[in-house]
């Protein structure tokens, strides 16, 4: 089996379209935060969810499923309040909020016999906690109600940073952003695992940019905001 594996998406589904259209696979894992920042949060839950089997909240799906605070980076905090508050919330109906609101925070998956457990942040930290490959520990692998110290697959998310790792035994992959890379590669991030040979490749595509900028100039007042979203995207 074929599996995508892709996170980060933040509304943006020009990018969203153009993966789907660029890669082939058999089944899909999606790593959490659909929303904030771009300018399409229904179309691009939609498509999330008509795509991917398995799914979990990122920090900002919980925050708007449940008005809550993100607790994202200083750097890109208010903006994401701005984004939440004046395209996601009054774009999104009761219909999306609960789908949010359904989605775990971490789960258990197999593919071919395999063994993987997703989170968006840490397992630790499964909503907000920053996984870095050069700040992996023992600690940050262990789940809040378990202190195991069993080896395990990780799938995980939210730093938009794309690796893939073998730490002490365990297996570590984050995709990076499909919507909105920040590892110093302006192309999106996705992930491919081969159940028959039982490996990942780490892949990238690009898109036009130019209908989310016109989206974004159209839905964005604040000048500053925008420059801001701007260079999030790299428009």
């Amino acid at each position: 089996m074929r599996v995508l594996i892709f996170s980060d998406i933040h509304a943006n589904k020009y990018a969203l379209d153009a993966l789907l259209d660029h890669e082939k696979f058999d089944e899909a894992i999606f790593v959490g935060d659909i929303v904030d920042y771009g300018s399409s949060p229904v179309e691009t839950i939609e498509k999330v969810r008509g795509t991917a089997r398995y799914i979990v909240s990122g920090n900002h799906d919980y925050a708007a499923a449940f008005n809550k605070d993100c607790l994202c980076s200083q750097e890109n905090h208010e903006l994401s309040v701005y984004t939440r508050e004046n395209i996601t919330m009054k774009d999104v109906g009761q219909g999306e909020i609960d789908f949010l609101r359904s989605l775990p925070t971490s789960i258990d998956v197999e593919v071919d016999g395999v063994p993987f457990h997703v989170y968006h942040g840490a397992p630790s930290d499964p909503l907000y906690g920053y996984l870095f490959p050069w700040k992996i520990s023992k600690e940050m692998l262990r789940t809040p109600m378990s202190f195991t110290d069993d080896t395990g697959n990780f799938i995980i998310g939210h730093t938009h940073y794309q690796f893939l790792v073998n730490y002490s035994g365990n297996l570590i992959i984050n995709p990076g952003s499909s919507g909105q890379p920040r590892d110093g590669n302006q192309r999106p991030s996705y992930a491919i695992f081969d159940g028959k040979s039982q490996t990942f490749e780490l892949k990238r595509f690009d898109y036009d940019r130019s209908k989310l900028k016109t989206d974004l100039r159209e839905r964005v007042d604040d000048k500053r905001q925008l420059e801001k979203l701007y260079k999030l995207f790299m428009l």
